[in-house]
Order: C-alpha cells, then structure tokens, then sequence
C-alpha cells in the first residue's frame, strides 16, 4: 500500500488497497519511482502448512498527475506454489474524482485466482470526507465472485478513519456480506502507522480452484517508515480466524526504495 503524504495538508485523493494517498501540494514536484521487497510468514493450525510469499513492488507517482502501480508475486500455500502480476493506476480525473482501474494474472492459479479485474470510484465530499465504489470480478478455476464495495473515509489532521462494506456474490458458494475497518495515524514526511480489522464472511480460494465461504475475524497492525528520504521499512503483523478452517497468525516486513 503505497503513500505519498503531506501531512494530509490538502485531499487525499486516493486510498486504495494498496492503501495509496495523493495529496495536493502547493507546488509541483517531480514523479517519484519507488520499489518494495517483501516478505510474508503465516502460521497455520487445523493440521495446514505454513504459508509464504514474496512481492516486488513498482509505484510511479507525481501530485496531481495519474499514479502507476504493479508488482511481481509468489505464494506458496497447501504445498502449492502461485505466481502472478498485477497493474493498476490512479487516474485523478478533477480535484475531486479520481479512478482507479486494476487488474491481476496468476500463472498456474492452483488456489489463487486466474484473474481480477477491479474499477474503482471516488470522490472527495465536504467535512474531510471521501466515498469510494468499485467492482470487482475475481475468475478461479471452479468459480467466480463478483463484489461490490462501498466505502467512506475521513480525513482531520495526521489521521484517517474508513469504512468499507463488501457484498459478493460466488458462484457456487453464496454472498457474503464482509465489514473491513481502518484508522491510520500519519507522522514524518510520509511515514504512517495503522490498524485494520474485518468480520462477517468472506471467500477463500482452495486448491484446484474451488472457492468456500465462511465467518472471518481478523485484526492486523501495520506500518511504513521512512528512516531517511529514500528508504523505508514496510511491516505487518496481523491473525485471522477464517471460521472453521484454521486461524492463521502472520508477519510481513519489506524494504524500499525511492528513486
């Protein structure tokens, strides 16, 4: 989740899931490149193997112009391994509406999806508010999920709090209905510390594709710093409970570079 942070000193046109932020300065600046490496623990009971992956992250980013994203991934769960890349960009469209189109590719896809395709809206609403919509259409092997998310945030000072309501439809399993909370506390240039919590039910991708529903509870902290101007720590320490399934317990810690 990438930020470019003034201190929230103007909008914050965009916050997506790769928690991204673009402010409005008072002067121009030039496109900044930067580039994460990252890599994820989860532990898991109920008899699972642990879980591992790995991201490469690209973000070229420059206030008030579009923002371009992707990043390179592997994951290896139930002693199976994906591969995938997934692009996306901002695309502020006035001072206060910005869209957001992503897409992702998995190669192999024996528990992740095939592809998603993701479109996402938001605008900017008096009193520090932003209210956001998007798609979703996540293809796996044996299904497909659509979803609609709905969400608003608020922004005052070095904070901001957001609300997100996902409904899903799965093809061979329901619709899910899914609450997703964040509050982020911002310090430094662009250094940011945040806590994310979610419940209700949400979809999980097995292998050889099939997709179940069930109840999740999950709490995660997270954080990114910037020791100096062009170097960072990324982390997150987070646990789920995905119904019956297992409870898994994880640790992510990247490092970055800007350009």
């Amino acid at each position: 989740m990438t930020r470019s942070d003034r201190r929230l000193a103007g909008l914050a046109c965009l916050l997506m899931g790769l928690g991204l932020v673009v402010a409005q300065p008072a002067a121009a600046e030039p496109r900044r490149l930067e580039v994460e490496l990252s890599q994820r623990f989860d532990q898991l009971d109920s008899g699972f193997s642990n879980w591992q992956g790995q991201r490469l992250e690209l973000q070229s980013t420059r206030p008030d112009a579009p923002t371009w994203y992707g990043a390179a991934t592997r994951d290896r769960r139930y002693g199976e391994r994906d591969e995938g890349v997934e692009l996306g960009a901002a695309l502020p469209l006035d001072a206060d509406w910005v869209l957001q189109p992503e897409a992702g590719r998995t190669f192999g896809a024996d528990f992740l999806p095939r592809w998603y395709a993701d479109l996402r809206l938001q605008r900017r609403l008096p009193h520090g508010l932003v209210g956001a919509l998007s798609l979703r259409r996540t293809e796996y092997e044996a299904s497909r999920v659509d979803r609609l998310a709905l969400g608003m945030e608020r922004y005052w000072g070095p904070w901001r709090a957001g609300y997100t309501l996902n409904v899903s439809d799965v093809s061979s399993a329901g619709t899910p209905v899914g609450h997703a909370l964040a509050l982020d506390h911002y310090y430094g240039e662009r250094s940011v510390i945040g806590l994310r919590a979610s419940l209700g039910r949400e979809e999980e991708g097995l292998p050889g594709g099939e997709v179940v529903t069930s109840e999740v509870t999950a709490v995660a902290l997270r954080g990114r710093h910037w020791w100096r101007p062009d170097w960072a720590l990324s982390w997150e320490v987070g646990t789920l409970s995905q119904g019956d399934l297992y409870d898994r317990h994880g640790v992510q810690l990247g490092i970055r570079h800007a350009f």
